[in-house]
């Protein structure tokens, strides 16, 4: 990681996604941070020190099972606010985020602001609307399908009764790619899934196209 020492850069970003006007406090000390690919950006900072908007890049979030073991939960290469959970105060989320490129972020220490934040109505309805819109998320995608292995079939009609690429279909099953590959061999095996190529299956009930 590295602080990018570029003003006209930071404000290109600060005025490209209106973030100044996603607050009331005047005066707030942003900065341009850069993460290489591989780097955990939640273990290199204390998430709960500083709010992060994701500007470039790509980001994957992945939740942590007790036994240590983690799976695929979030995918964004979008403006994205990191650290909203961690300001309401919940500071020990077994989560993990990790750079899936070079990622740039602009942030907002809160060392210096955070009680100033704590009484800004503009950022709080924000902040507010992200973590409800992430609290959803994370509900929708286990409220429809209990079982993995409908969650992977009702994709697959959804989506025309094939697909290629076991590591993008995981982070949208939200499982590990070997949760998934053990799956894809199971339901192979069965016949309920034909596989067409590497990485490629489709139902067997589907028609060949």
């Amino acid at each position: 990681m590295k602080l990018l020492q570029n003003p006209a850069l930071l404000e290109k970003y600060l005025a490209q996604y209106e973030i100044p006007q996603k607050f009331d406090t005047p005066g707030l000390p942003f900065c341009l941070w850069e993460y290489e690919r591989g780097e955990i950006l939640n273990y290199i900072k204390d998430p709960g020190q500083v709010l992060r908007f994701l500007v470039s890049g790509t980001i994957q979030i992945y939740a942590v099972r007790a036994d240590g073991s983690r799976y695929p939960l979030s995918h964004s290469d979008s403006f994205t606010l990191l650290g909203d959970m961690e300001f309401c105060g919940e500071n020990s989320l077994p989560f993990l985020v990790e750079a899936m490129s070079r990622v740039r972020c602009v942030e907002l220490p809160l060392f210096a602001c955070r009680e100033a934040l704590l009484h800004d109505s503009t950022f709080l309805r924000g902040l507010l609307g992200s973590v409800a819109h992430k609290v959803a998320l994370f509900a929708q995608s286990y409220a429809s399908y209990s079982r993995l292995e409908e969650k992977l079939l009702a994709c697959l009609r959804q989506d025309g009764g094939s697909f290629r690429g076991v590591e993008p279909l995981a982070v949208r099953l939200h499982c590990s790619r070997r949760q998934l590959q053990r799956l894809l061999k199971s339901l192979t095996e069965r016949e309920i899934l034909e596989k067409t190529g590497r990485g490629a299956y489709r139902l067997r009930e589907s028609p060949l196209p």
